[in-house]
């Protein structure tokens, strides 16, 4: 499959917010740097109308400018990103890509990871808030759902806190592949089952004692119902992927269903919630 390289001119203080847009266009990929913004999309995925909100986005930030919309093999992606990914500490975690030999703080668990285009690097405020949520609570002997699983780093990442069962999941096929690659990698072994699809895909498991969701606001709205029902009476969601702006809505959502909000993080303009669920 083909994908589509956006380029973007525009200050590092903007990135975040138009990467939020960017992600309800199904923009998944992203590289920052200092001036300049570039997000990756599956060619079908875009339309004219997706280039006309881009073109308006563009428009409403200071000093931003289009530079390129251009057509890329999925094959000549990976040494874009072995310049701009390096290894970063982030809460219990060492998150190191697959070409980097350094080595990790002691105390600090390693993460290798070879994002190729799926989102979850750590390199987004949202995948350090649920790394770094991750890492406070209890995950040994648990069973733990990561959905949208992406580069799978937080599946992985629950597997080395001593999860006993970690299932992750995710609709896009390169995300699959790239997920059970970065598996592989980490050595995550039996422990650790990615699966292409949905929450069909869970269907027939036993509930859940912790569910992970970096995804956006849209798509957990639209999912809340089925994570919670997958979800263990005292088992703990947590929600990432969202913006301070979105918490409201999220809190309003929540209300609904036999849940309390047991903590909230922020980075930026991200948020986590932290949920428990109190009853069936």
């Amino acid at each position: 499959m083909n994908y589509l390289k956006l380029v973007i001119g525009v200050s590092d203080d903007y990135h975040e917010h138009l990467i939020a847009d960017l992600m309800e266009m199904d923009f998944y990929g992203f590289e920052q740097h200092d001036d300049q913004l570039i997000a990756y999309v599956e060619k079908p995925r875009f339309n004219d109308s997706h280039r006309e909100v881009i073109e308006q986005m563009i428009t409403a930030v200071p000093g931003a400018s289009f530079v390129e919309l251009t057509e890329v093999d999925e094959q000549n992606w990976n040494a874009s990103w072995e310049e701009s990914i390096q290894p970063q500490s982030i809460g219990s975690f060492y998150v190191r890509p697959t070409w980097s030999s350094k080595q990790p703080e002691e105390g600090r668990i390693l993460l290798e990871i070879d994002p190729k285009m799926s989102f979850g690097t750590g390199y987004h405020a949202t995948t350090r808030l649920m790394l770094r949520q991750l890492g406070t609570l209890t995950c040994s002997g648990k069973r733990v759902l990561d959905a949208g699983t992406g580069t799978g780093i937080l599946a992985i990442a629950a597997c080395k806190l001593g999860a006993k069962c970690v299932i992750g999941f995710d609709f896009d096929p390169w995300s699959e592949r790239n997920a059970n690659e970065n598996a592989l990698i980490n050595e995550a072994g039996s422990t650790l089952d990615i699966r292409l699809g949905g929450f069909e895909q869970v269907e027939e498991e036993e509930p859940f004692d912790i569910v992970l969701a970096n995804i956006n606001r849209n798509v957990i709205l639209e999912f809340l119902e089925d994570m919670i029902r997958n979800l263990s009476t005292n088992g703990t969601l947590c929600l990432s992927g969202l913006l301070n702006t979105d918490e409201d809505k999220i809190r309003q959502e929540l209300q609904k269903y036999p849940i309390q909000i047991t903590d909230v993080q922020k980075e930026e303009e991200w948020i986590l919630l932290q949920v428990e669920k109190t009853g069936s």
